[in-house]
């Protein structure tokens, strides 16, 4: 099953364990004192009442049957409430929780490629690269991406389980892989490879036989990824991430995602720029999709050629491509070409392609090129660490080092106009709209501004291309209806009002301009009642308070 070092050991495995969970802390322990983020933290957590107030009955009911924001992880959404009922708003907390269970699953990475192995030093490479490789940095500075750090500890966790299964096949044994992999899956859906991987292990380091029965042993694993794949994808498609073929054409994506197979190689190499968001490109030059598409096939033929003398080639090669083949884009949720934190788990196979073919050439420089490669990813983590301290600093980054990123100056801008700085709130709204026209929250969020400034028939009209562009979202309609209000035009208004409250029952904000436009009709006992459901759903809203202190309700 595996071959042991002969060279008597200078660094024993325990120090090893020390050394790797101690610089990865030490190496994100910056992350202690950031922020929560306004991408994905405001409205997923802090907005998220069912996860802000920790663990309820009515919350673990919640979590198991939502697909709010456009996902389903309860495990994943068990973890923030736990974070929040420990810790609070305290992000500090927050933050170090995921950087400890990606410490843990990096020492559980080099224990579980020594234990197939038994080479140390390879082992410790791969995990040493896991742990603090640049475009991890996303996957653990960001506290919404909880979700990539927990799926990757019940994949390590349960390949282990797995080993366990494989010296002694027992059903006690399998149904405790199978437990960890439901885990995993209701982590994150990424997950879903996991069966493929095994079977790659099979063959090597393992060099397990009977094909028929190894196959036979991934069958249960396999329809759970595939009920938990069909699961997610009805969540995505409700909230409306899963992008249309109209939206992006089958050629564009495969295009891209030839392009991003080799792109995340390059980053793997020399990962600058890094950024949170990739803008998808208008298309890809075709000679550039020719070449990664022909260099992936000549890397694949050769692997396939080298397996009988390097079967880690082949092992390392098809784990990348397998998986990152959930998330390469042909089935696109996002707007986004591609993201740093889909590489996770996909670059271990590179790693460990690295490792043993260096371990085979057994020359000096070898491992100083190795120790140098390290220290210099060590050092670019360092570096990228502090871009997600705020939003401020992840927009701007993302805008410095990428080109028309209009989601990085659409954040921007609406995190400026909740400071009250209106004017550059606007330069980075009328940007974002520049750079891509057809976004209907930019288009709504611009439109806000401008009625904050004054600017009422310029709003309208922004909030009127938002609802062309996006009938079913509620909140333009719900902006439209209360700037129609102030323009006197109430029946319009109305009829803008009672459509937001028909696709979200439970916008105070609709309720409130309801009560304004029957104020305005001069109904103002009917105005009360909206008055007060507005107030029922939001206790806190001080001018439906007004409204009802002036109409002599309270």
């Amino acid at each position: 099953m595996k071959k042991t070092d002969v060279k008597p050991k200078v660094v024993s495995d325990l120090t090893i364990y020390l050394l790797l969970f101690a610089i990865t802390v030490v190496v994100y322990s910056q992350v202690y004192n950031y922020a929560f983020l306004s991408f994905d933290d405001n409205q997923g957590l802090l907005g998220n009442r069912q996860v802000r107030d920790g663990f309820s009955w009515s919350g673990i009911a919640w979590a198991f049957t939502t697909g709010y924001a456009s996902n389903w992880f309860p495990v994943t959404w068990f973890s923030h409430m736990l974070d929040f009922q420990l810790f609070g708003l305290d992000p500090g907390w927050h933050h170090l929780t995921n950087v400890l269970i990606h410490a843990v699953s990096a020492v559980l990475l080099f224990a579980l490629l020594k234990r197939m192995t038994g080479r140390v030093w390879g082992s410790a490479f791969v995990a040493f690269v896991f742990a603090l490789h640049p475009l991890h940095v996303e996957s653990v500075a960001w506290v919404s991406e909880r979700k990539d750090v927990l799926f990757a500890f019940f994949w390590f966790l349960t390949t282990w389980l797995y080993l366990d299964f494989v010296e002694r096949r027992t059903i006690g044994k399998y149904l405790l892989v199978v437990a960890a992999f439901c885990l995993g899956l209701m982590s994150k859906q990424m997950i879903v490879t996991l069966p493929f991987t095994l079977l790659l292990l099979d063959a090597w380091p393992l060099k397990r036989t009977g094909v028929r029965i190894l196959i036979l042993e991934k069958v249960p694993l396999v329809v759970l990824s595939i009920a938990a794949s069909a699961i997610a994808f009805l969540a995505q498609r409700k909230g409306g991430a899963v992008q249309s073929f109209a939206s992006i054409p089958l050629a564009s994506r495969a295009a891209n995602a030839a392009m991003a197979y080799v792109i995340y190689l390059a980053n793997f190499f020399w990962p600058t720029g890094l950024a949170f968001f990739y803008p998808y490109p208008a298309r890809w030059p075709v000679w550039e999709v020719a070449l990664a598409v022909i260099a992936i096939g000549v890397v694949s033929v050769l692997a396939v050629i080298a397996y009988r003398t390097r079967p880690y080639l082949a092992v390392g090669w098809f784990w990348y491509l397998g998986t990152l083949a959930p998330v390469i884009g042909l089935i696109q949720v996002g707007r986004q070409a591609r993201a740093d934190r889909y590489t996770y788990i996909p670059l271990i196979g590179i790693s460990i392609m690295l490792a043993w073919a260096g371990a085979e050439l057994k020359k000096g420089p070898v491992k100083l090129v190795a120790i140098a490669a390290c220290l210099f990813w060590a050092a670019m983590t360092w570096m990228q660490i502090p871009y997600w301290k705020d939003s401020a600093a992840l927009y701007n980054r993302a805008i410095a080092v990428t080109d028309a990123n209009y989601l990085a100056h659409l954040n921007l801008g609406v995190d400026l106009a909740a400071q009250g700085d209106y004017q550059k709130a606007l330069r980075e709204l009328y940007t974002s709209i520049e750079e891509n026209p057809d976004q209907a929250h930019a288009r709504n969020s611009l439109g806000g501004v401008l009625y904050t400034v004054g600017r009422k028939d310029e709003a309208i009209e922004q909030f009127t291309q938002a609802i062309r562009l996006e009938p079913q979202d509620a909140e333009p309609h719900c902006n439209l209806g209360n700037a129609l209000v102030d323009a006197g035009k109430v029946d319009d208004a109305i009829r803008e009002l009672n459509t937001a409250l028909r696709l979200n029952p439970g916008m105070a904000n609709a309720y409130f301009g309801l009560g304004r436009a029957l104020v305005a009709e001069k109904r103002p006992q009917e105005a009360v009642t909206y008055f007060l459901e507005a107030l029922r759903i939001n206790p806190n809203f001080a001018q439906a308070r007004e409204e009802l202190k002036a109409l002599g309700a309270q």
